[in-house]
């Protein structure tokens, strides 16, 4: 049961909530990067040490959920990126679930697209010019179009990318 979901959304779209409901509804162990402590308390597999320590403990997890709250930082500091691509390409021989949790649909490295199964798209403050020229997908542009512009602020589009 390998999957990948990238959720992207501004704060206060549900993001958080979201992924709280996935997470309680699967069973297997979970370790979480959660620097603004949103999971405190819920998760027995819960860990804040430095990036580098958590690269190190969940590359080596099987059967696992691992969940990188506020993605980007994975993604800004030298080698993680790396690392976090070869959890992407071990998932399935892991049978790890990654959930990535990013804040605009800008900062997903597009490399991302490639490796994860689902994106949940709620509400972001991308500018439309930007996602034409970085998202080449159509359908996520449509959803992207249609998140922003519902007038409930918790709309998502869960799209299937592979």
């Amino acid at each position: 049961m390998s999957k990948c979901i990238i959720v992207v959304g501004n704060t206060g779209t549900g993001k958080t909530t979201f992924v709280k409901q996935f997470l309680r509804g699967n069973s297997q162990k979970k370790f979480i990067y959660d620097i603004n402590n949103e999971y405190k308390g819920e998760f027995i597999f819960r860990t804040k040490d430095t990036i580098k320590e958590f690269i190190k403990e969940v590359k080596v997890q099987e059967n696992s959920t691992i969940l990188f709250e506020e993605a980007t930082i994975f993604f800004r500091h030298h080698n993680t990126g790396e690392e976090v691509i070869n959890l992407l390409v071990r998932k399935r021989h892991t049978k790890n679930v990654i959930v990535f949790n990013f804040h605009a649909l800008h900062q997903v490295p597009i490399i991302l697209f490639d490796f994860c199964n689902y994106l949940v798209l709620k509400k972001t403050n991308d500018f439309e010019e930007n996602i034409r020229k970085y998202v080449k997908n159509p359908v996520i542009f449509e959803a992207y179009q249609k998140v922003k512009n519902s007038n409930n602020n918790f709309e998502q589009e869960i799209i299937k990318l592979n």
